[in-house]
């Protein structure tokens, strides 16, 4: 076999060992090897490397795809690594190393964390942002909260992800206004701060966006597709990933993909620039060293892929931010969603936020 896509699962069965040759089989034939044709068997099955059981814990499993399985697309490469198996309990993805021709194929990041600094003229300091929120305000009150959250010194404007085509505040009637009220805050303040809509990840709506003043788009990978990612990306402007939808994926132990490699590995290699994920001492149920290990997989070294801005979230307050600044880093996207509306001046909530990070 020549270069193969390394992928390593935790495996809990009585016999980790057929186990693990049942996943390779069915992850790259879904067929009884003794009926494929020779051609097939020799260049598209998968094979087992290793095989460690550990008392009281799942197995730890290689096993090496070949790499022409991934057919060089985002989607294919998840169809590859958890397609059917993921419809079975016990089988979980917890490390993932593909080779540098697959790393290039792949779309990756257009821009970023050098690109995303760019578009919003911060080389060094930690990258600030918000969600615009809840669902059911208009498209005024959506446009007042971003040019308040501009005019105090944040960086990206990011939509809530359950934001898309309701009666208060439709897709077309929204997009216009909230664009042009953040374009009017970086005139009077001379800051370069990002609006990012929702879209769902249409040729149309992209395009609606993008011409319309955002400067970038969310996408939710885990309904709009993998692929929508690099669409976004050809698109211009900045790639934000948002999780909902994948949290099926990490929140069993015994089943699905390791946080760190879905939110930051293969995100990362599907075109996010930004990836946003539940930080710990939020409302969500991810510990700090499975934070800290996304943050690690979206930035370390990756055949040259570019690095991407983790964007900690979900419940974080302006009280923790130089404890978020201290643990992650400058190169994030600090993520501040309610804590900047209580005592309803969120432009003094941005303003003290920015201080907190200095």
């Amino acid at each position: 076999m020549g270069e193969a896509i390394a992928a390593v699962y935790e495996i809990t069965a009585e016999d980790p060992a057929a186990r693990a040759v049942l996943v390779a089989v069915e992850q790259s034939h879904e067929l009884p090897t003794e009926l494929a044709p020779d051609n097939a068997v020799r260049d598209s099955l998968a094979h087992v490397r290793t095989v460690v059981e550990r008392p009281g814990r799942p197995a730890l499993v290689t096993v090496d795809f070949p790499v022409d399985l991934a057919g060089g697309e985002p989607g294919q490469l998840l169809v590859l690594l958890l397609g059917n198996v993921s419809l079975q309990d016990g089988v979980r993805l917890v490390d993932l190393d593909v080779p540098a021709g697959l790393a290039a194929a792949l779309p990756g990041p257009r821009l970023g964390v050098a690109g995303v600094r760019a578009i919003v003229g911060e080389p060094e300091r930690a990258l600030l942002a918000t969600a615009l929120k809840p669902v059911g305000m208009t498209s005024a009150q959506l446009a007042d909260l971003a040019r308040d959250c501009a005019l105090g010194g944040l960086h990206i404007l990011k939509e809530d992800q359950g934001l898309a085509n309701q009666p208060w505040a439709p897709f077309r009637d929204r997009v216009p206004r909230v664009a042009e009220a953040v374009s009017r805050a970086n005139a009077e303040t001379g800051g370069r701060a990002a609006y990012l809509p929702v879209v769902d990840g249409t040729e149309e709506q992209l395009r609606f966006a993008f011409e319309s003043g955002a400067q970038g788009v969310v996408v939710i990978p885990g309904v709009a597709g993998f692929g929508a990612l690099a669409r976004a990306g050809a698109a211009g402007g900045i790639v934000l990933a948002h999780p909902s939808f994948l949290g099926g994926f990490t929140a069993s132990p015994s089943h699905g993909i390791a946080p760190d490699v879905l939110f930051g590995t293969l995100l990362r290699l599907a075109g996010a620039d930004v990836s946003v994920f539940p930080s710990w001492g939020g409302r969500f149920g991810l510990d700090r060293a499975q934070c800290l290990a996304i943050a690690d997989a979206a930035r370390r070294p990756l055949h040259g892929v570019a690095p991407v801005l983790p964007a900690p979230g979900g419940g974080m307050s302006i009280a923790r931010a130089p404890e978020l600044l201290d643990a992650y880093g400058p190169d994030t996207v600090f993520l501040i969603g309610a804590d900047l509306q209580r005592g309803g001046d969120p432009r003094r909530a941005a303003q003290r936020l920015a201080a907190a990070l200095k």
